[in-house]
């Protein structure tokens, strides 16, 4: 199993590359390819998602009393804290290679 492309993503997003509305619109793309394609997704990208899908990236639509929206700094937390349990594509190949007989 790779990465799937949610470190690069995740990544980026921590980092400060992209913003809360494109990592956001990113990660629910390949959320939607992953389970078109039946793929499985990485455990911290699963507990990731609930507070992905509380976050509304159009400021206009936020209800800042709701107990149920996440924020941005509340995403960019969880971001950062799937982060450390995500594996590279480059690392996980490295370590399939090291399992092979």
């Amino acid at each position: 199993m790779s990465d799937g492309g949610w470190h690069p993503l995740v990544r980026a997003f921590v980092e400060r590359r992209i913003d809360e509305r494109t990592f956001h619109d990113r990660f629910f793309d390949l959320w939607h390819a992953a389970q078109h394609a039946n793929d499985r997704v990485p455990p911290p990208i699963e507990t990731l998602f609930y507070v992905v899908e509380a976050y509304c990236p159009d400021p206009s639509l936020r209800d800042p009393a709701s107990l149920y929206e996440a924020n941005d700094a509340e995403l960019r937390d969880a971001a950062g804290k799937a982060l450390p349990d995500l594996v590279p594509t480059s690392r996980f190949r490295m370590l399939l290679n090291r399992m092979k007989p």
